[in-house]
């Protein structure tokens, strides 16, 4: 029986050869004085190999497609990282330990100084006197507050009336607000004895602080008087500045799937943390966002161009990632955000034709939200 004649085997081009690639592309190169082994480019260091043509299973995809790839709806693929409650009051125990030991140096500093400026007053010497005894308590196991508890009421009070408070008021006058920590040098090392911005300082604090609400680092230059500022000066702030701004976000918020552009809801969260959080959520309902919300979702999932189960569920997810910790823990919220979701599992049950009818799930939707009303 003959054997049947094989064909001769034709070797694989190497890379980098005009051989593997097309004719066009070869005369191309070759005009380039291009040379064969070498990579692109005119150093000759580029790629050798050229790139490979993948097939996509999919069809209807493009170049960059790939199957790992999350959907790109313009809000965060996973909820804010927070903070582990005891490390945070780790940090906070080790700053307030550290800062009262910056305002004892600070205020025996100024003490002497004012000492060898011919202050000889007895205040001055007993003062001075009183705060340097007041350092044995920092090498003992302490807690905040007591080395303040350590200091006389009368040596506690001639430093905050007659030291502090008076440097405070010509420094606040040239201060300028920044978002750097460093700006608030004539009031924070303080705060162990002070407690919180003198009122007499508030409008001048006040005004400074509005001089940079345009300015990028708005927030920044904000968020620090929430500590700094007694409770009752902190929601005379809010009230006037945050909470309206906070507003007018959620009110003029623009829903846009299936990618979201408008960033409001981003930045009033940023903000959400510095108010009670009862605020937010009464903004939030009172402004519509809810329904707004659920009404962009409900459109886009009947028009033409209806997303896949996976975008709209990816979309959900995101706003509700958007939410703090706080505004999540609140039922009223959580519900709304829930039974929204339940209207893209409804919508998917529709497309699919299962026996579940519109209007059962239009009473599933209803039984949520008097859920939330009760």
């Amino acid at each position: 029986m003959a054997l049947p004649l094989l064909e001769p085997c034709q070797p694989t081009p190497l890379p980098g050869t005009l051989a593997s690639t097309s004719p066009a592309v070869a005369r191309m190169l070759r005009r380039w004085n291009f040379k064969e082994g070498s990579g692109l480019g005119p150093r000759g260091k580029g790629i050798v190999a050229p790139v490979q043509a993948v097939l996509q299973q999919n069809q209807h995809t493009g170049i960059g497609y790939s199957q790992n790839a999350l959907y790109d709806n313009g809000l965060p693929d996973k909820p804010p990282v927070v903070e582990e409650e005891w490390r945070r009051r780790c940090e906070d125990l080790c700053r307030a330990l550290a800062l009262e030991e910056d305002c004892c140096e600070k205020a025996i500093a100024m003490l002497r100084d004012m000492t060898e400026e011919d202050d000889s007053s007895v205040e001055t010497a007993d003062a001075l006197a009183a705060i340097v005894e007041s350092k044995k308590v920092f090498k003992e196991g302490r807690t905040p507050g007591m080395w303040k508890a350590a200091l006389p009421s009368s040596t506690r009070k001639y430093i905050v009336e007659k030291v502090i408070k008076p440097a405070m008021a010509a420094e606040a006058q040239e201060w300028k607000p920044s978002w750097d920590p460093d700006c608030h040098h004539w009031l924070r090392p303080w705060i162990p004895l002070i407690g919180h911005l003198p009122e007499d300082l508030y409008d001048t604090v006040e005004s400074k602080i509005l001089s940079r609400a345009d300015e990028f680092d708005y927030h920044d230059v904000v968020s620090p008087w929430k500590d700094y500022m007694h409770p009752t000066q902190w929601n005379t702030f809010t009230r006037r500045h945050i909470l309206p701004m906070l507003t007018r976000l959620v009110r003029e918020l623009m829903f846009t799937p299936p990618k979201q552009i408008d960033p409001s809801l981003q930045t009033a969260m940023l903000w959400a943390p510095l108010v009670p959080v009862q605020d937010v959520v009464s903004i939030l309902e009172e402004e519509l966002f809810f329904d707004r919300y659920e009404d962009s979702l409900r459109h886009w999932m009947q028009s033409g161009g209806k997303p896949p189960l996976s975008e709209a569920v990816a979309w959900c997810t995101g706003w509700k990632n958007l939410f703090t910790p706080e505004l999540l823990a609140e039922e009223r919220v959580l519900a709304r955000l829930d039974a929204v979701m339940a209207l893209v599992d409804g919508e998917a049950y529709l497309g699919v034709g299962t026996q579940k009818s519109a209007q059962a799930l239009l009473v599933d939707c209803m039984h949520r939200l008097v859920q939330v009303a009760l």
